[in-house]
This record gives C-alpha cells, sequence and structure tokens, in this order.
C-alpha cells in the first residue's frame, strides 16, 4: 500500500506540475525522495515518541513492520523536498500547491495499508455498528473487542480534501497566490487528524490534547497564515 500511494501520487503530482508549469518529469522524483525521507522521519519520530518503550529491543522497533507517526515523516520530507527544490531551481511556492492533492492522494491510499495491517491506528473501543475487530492485526485487538476503525475515517476525509483541492486547482481565480492552496491543504489535513483524535484517545500532553492534536492546531494556524499573507521573499 505505501508503494501504491507512492505511485498514486506520482501520477497526481504529475498533473500538477503541468498546471503550474513545472516540469512534470520531476514529479517521480519529488515523490521518491518524499517518500524515502517521509518514512525514515515517521520511523525516527515514533522511535523518540516511545523511547521508554522501544529502547531495550531498538533493533525490532527499527524494522518492525508497524510504528510510525504521521507528522514526524511529514516535516522530516518537507525539509528534504525543500533543499531539493532549492538544488533544482523549482518554484517553492507553486511545488508547495502542487503538493497538496498529492498528499491527500497518498494519504488516503497510505491510510487503508493502516486498515489492513492493524498496525495500531486503530480507535477506543466502541459498542457501535462500525466498531472493527483488529485481533489477527500488527498490533491486535483482544479477543471480541470492538475499535474504531479510524484509519477508514482518515482516509475518506482525505479523499475529501483531494476532492476539494481538486477543485481549487482548476479555478485560477481560486487562492490563486504562490503557497495559498498549500495552506488550504495544510487547514484541511490537520483538521482531519484533530477529528479522527478524538476517537483514537491518545495520551493527552497538554489542555485536554494529544501531541498529534497539538501539531494539527500548529499546522492549521500556519496554513491560515499562508492563505492570508504570502511569504513574498521566497514566493518570488
Amino acid at each position: 500500500m505505501v508503494a501504491l500511494a507512492l505511485f498514486a501520487g506520482a501520477i497526481r503530482l504529475t498533473m500538477s506540475f503541468r498546471h503550474y508549469g513545472i516540469d512534470p518529469r520531476l514529479a517521480e522524483r519529488y515523490v521518491t525522495a518524499a517518500g524515502i525521507s517521509g518514512l525514515l522521519g515517521a520511523r525516527v519520530w515514533y522511535i523518540a515518541e516511545n523511547w521508554s518503550e522501544v529502547r531495550y529491543d531498538l533493533f525490532g522497533a527499527i524494522f518492525s513492520s508497524a510504528g510510525f507517526t504521521f507528522y514526524g515523516g511529514f516535516i522530516i520530507a518537507a525539509i528534504f523536498v525543500y533543499f531539493l527544490a532549492k538544488k533544482d531551481g523549482t518554484n517553492i511556492g507553486r511545488l508547495c500547491d502542487s503538493l497538496g492533492p498529492c498528499l491527500a492522494l497518498g494519504y488516503a491510499v497510505g491510510r487503508l495499508g493502516c486498515q489492513l495491517s492493524g498496525d495500531g491506528d486503530y480507535g477506543i473501543p466502541t459498542t457501535g455498528f462500525w466498531g472493527m475487530s483488529y485481533s489477527t492485526g500488527v498490533v491486535p485487538t483482544p479477543p471480541g473487542q470492538l475499535v474504531y476503525p479510524t484509519p477508514l475515517f482518515e482516509s475518506t476525509i482525505a479523499l475529501g480534501v483531494l476532492w476539494i483541492l481538486s477543485r481549487v486547482e482548476a479555478r485560477d481565480t481560486i487562492l490563486s497566490k504562490p503557497f495559498q492552496r498549500f495552506g488550504l491543504y495544510l487547514v484541511l489535513i490537520s483538521l482531519e487528524r484533530f477529528f479522527v483524535e478524538i476517537f483514537r484517545g491518545n495520551v493527552v500532553v497538554a489542555f485536554g490534547l494529544s501531541e498529534a492534536q497539538c501539531i494539527a492546531l500548529g499546522l492549521i494556524a500556519f496554513g491560515a497564515v499562508l492563505m492570508v499573507r504570502v511569504p513574498r521573499r521566497v514566493a518570488a
């Protein structure tokens, strides 16, 4: 599913690159770079978050098929792609705007991998009809226990984000300045993560919020700033 997410993302990024006047042949290069650095970042972030639990089996934690933190991968991949774009001379503003639909699609497909493997990204117990068991997953639920299938929630919402971003991309008069559409992506995908965390029951770190929710609020604020205040120096 990770491979499928990268493949789908490369196709979608090629479409956006053509729209924004960026060489579409670079799409596969950026997706591959972001995919590899993102996976590494997500694993390192997860290990740092759960150091007290994994430090006695660090080798197993590094090569486990479970244990990734989305925001860790997102941040590391963003840094890596930024320097790659500077090296290529690619317009950073338009590159970021191109990445929104690509990232939303890749996230939707990638979360299906979480659903199929049962890697621990599911939610808290529920008695609702939507509850699912992951008793045979990589990180199994107790026998007979039903939980919220949050990976399916995320995939569905991410496809909705993709639809919105695609509609905006097709209209040259909506959020047409560099970085504004990337700001919209950050707001929408962070709202999605903040909402889904309600059903996950992760550890509270501040003000009754999980770490992911705190990061989501920061990215929502940052995305909103990009939508109304374009950084002229970088966009030029």
